[in-house]
């Protein structure tokens, strides 16, 4: 199987990547100043870029993950994130936009556009995760009193 098609069939689903939960949203082939990568875009903000030879190698890093474990891992993130939860909902609204006009018309402004809400996104998560540092060194100092 061709490695595009691969990865064709791997986005929208739930994988293991590097220990994380992570879910492949979309990606984009031909990058790269020769286009010879691929930018693989993650829900997690993160884009991996790859050149596509080494391509069908690295995707086998992805293990599939049961459905079951996504829910109960978002439902746990809900539970501790202090961010209102329609407020993540329309920012995976935003990212799925992106990525379907990335597939639609692959131009250059859309692919900048695309990479500026990731960025914007990954930034947001960032942050996300120094406010849940922030809460564990506040639980510690509490506990200590």
């Amino acid at each position: 199987m061709d490695s595009i098609e691969r990865l064709k069939q791997m986005v929208n689903k739930a994988f293991v990547y590097n220990g994380q939960e992570i879910v492949i949203l979309g990606f984009c082939d031909n990058t790269g100043d020769n286009g010879d990568e691929v930018e693989i875009y993650l829900n997690n903000g993160k884009t991996l870029e790859w050149n596509i030879s080494d391509l069908i190698i690295k995707l086998s890093r992805f293990r599939p993950v049961s459905n079951t474990v996504i829910v109960l891992a978002n439902e746990r993130l809900n539970q501790v994130s202090s961010v209102n939860h329609t407020i993540i909902q329309n920012m995976r609204d935003v990212i799925m936009d992106q990525i379907k006009a990335v597939k639609e018309s692959p131009t250059p402004e859309v692919i900048n556009q695309a990479k500026q809400v990731f960025q914007g996104v990954n930034t947001l998560t960032n942050l996300a995760k120094t406010e849940l540092e922030y809460r564990k060194y506040m639980d510690v100092q509490d506990k200590k009193k």
